[in-house]
């Protein structure tokens, strides 16, 4: 029994050494690789400037967001291009900096559960009793 052990032990230690030979395997090819992110129009996402500044249009930072990778979804019909950054936004993670932003202008970010993402919508407002 010990000896069958032995010749496994042995065995496996060979096929190791075997395996670990140099100048066996093919060279790895070299250039650009075909993965979607070296295809896309922008390689290196943090290559896009996003217009953080007072007086930006609300329209082209979002378009920025996209184009830095983030999915954002919204209707041209309630983002208008007359949409203007008041002062530049304090927050850094993605979803708060998008609520700061829409905010004044009533409206929100949510998270896009089908799609991932973030959707933009209305601001949900209190709704008024008929009593007062």
């Amino acid at each position: 029994m010990s000896r069958i052990i032995l010749l496994i032990a042995a065995l496996g230690i060979a096929g190791a050494a075997d395996a670990q030979r140099p100048g066996e395997a093919p060279p790895l090819p070299a250039g650009q690789g075909t993965d979607a992110d070296i295809r896309a129009k922008h390689a290196d996402p943090s290559a896009v400037e996003i217009p953080l500044y007072a007086g930006a249009r609300v329209i082209d930072v979002l378009e920025a967001l996209t184009e830095k990778g983030f999915l954002i979804k919204y209707d041209k019909k309630q983002v208008l291009p007359t949409m203007k950054l008041a002062e530049r936004p304090k927050s850094t993670r993605i979803d708060y900096l998008l609520n700061e932003i829409l905010q004044p202008f009533d409206l929100r970010a949510d998270h896009n559960q089908m799609d991932g993402g973030f959707r933009v919508r209305p601001l949900k407002k209190p709704k008024k009793d008929k009593g007062e």
